[in-house]
């Protein structure tokens, strides 16, 4: 009899744990049945936003559309601007400057490699030196010709301007360098002369003696 009464104790719990159990599963259940219609209904109202903004932006007002050709419009007229050069820029004052200087450091390079009374070593150094002086100028032109050339590089009008202005410091520094390195030349020479002048004078001297 005590056997029966634990069996019946032991199977009413059962089944009340598995009550429980189907409580919880069936309540668990009717939550994620409520979420999703909220989401279901979300996605609804999602969907009516997406719509309507589709057919704004496609006919509707036009605005958006409007809006996003013009933007580009905008882009693609700046870029534009950017590869042309302003005229302004192309008569920078400094520009001009530049090729004068160049042209003079031509002029210079020349009369230093043609310049009498040096040694075969000597002459040899000039040459190097003068060979890369206008590597750096030439250098620096083709820099130019790229700045003050449509379609070449993406700048600014300030760009341009302030590389010019970079250039001409440079061609200038060259400039000066020319001009002083055919000036201390000369200058060699010349002493080298007054020299040979001198030696020749002790040596007469002493012979007439």
């Amino acid at each position: 009899m005590a056997c029966i009464k634990l069996t019946i104790v032991v199977l009413l719990f059962s089944l009340s744990a598995r009550a429980q159990t189907f409580a919880e599963w069936f309540s668990q259940k009717k939550t994620q049945k409520k979420y999703l219609l909220q989401q279901i209904a979300a996605l609804q109202v999602y969907s009516g936003y997406l719509k309507n903004g589709y057919a704004i932006a496609k006919g509707g007002l036009g605005s958006i559309t409007s809006y996003v050709g013009n933007e580009f419009a905008l882009h693609s007229g700046y870029y534009t601007h950017l590869k042309t050069v302003n005229p302004a820029v192309k008569n920078n004052p400094q520009v001009g400057a530049i090729i004068r200087w160049q042209q003079d450091i031509l002029k210079q390079t020349t009369a230093i490699k043609n310049q009498d009374g040096l040694t075969v070593a000597e002459g040899n150094y000039t040459a190097k030196v003068c060979n890369a002086l206008l590597n750096d100028c030439e250098a620096r032109i083709n820099d130019l010709q790229n700045i003050l050339s449509d379609n070449k590089t993406e700048m600014s009008d300030e760009e341009r301007i302030r590389q010019i202005a970079r250039l001409h410091q440079a061609m200038q520094n060259n400039y000066r360098f020319a001009a002083n390195f055919r000036s201390q030349l000369q200058l060699h020479v010349r002493n080298k002369q007054q020299e040979s002048k001198d030696h020749n004078t002790l040596t007469q001297l002493y012979a007439n003696r």
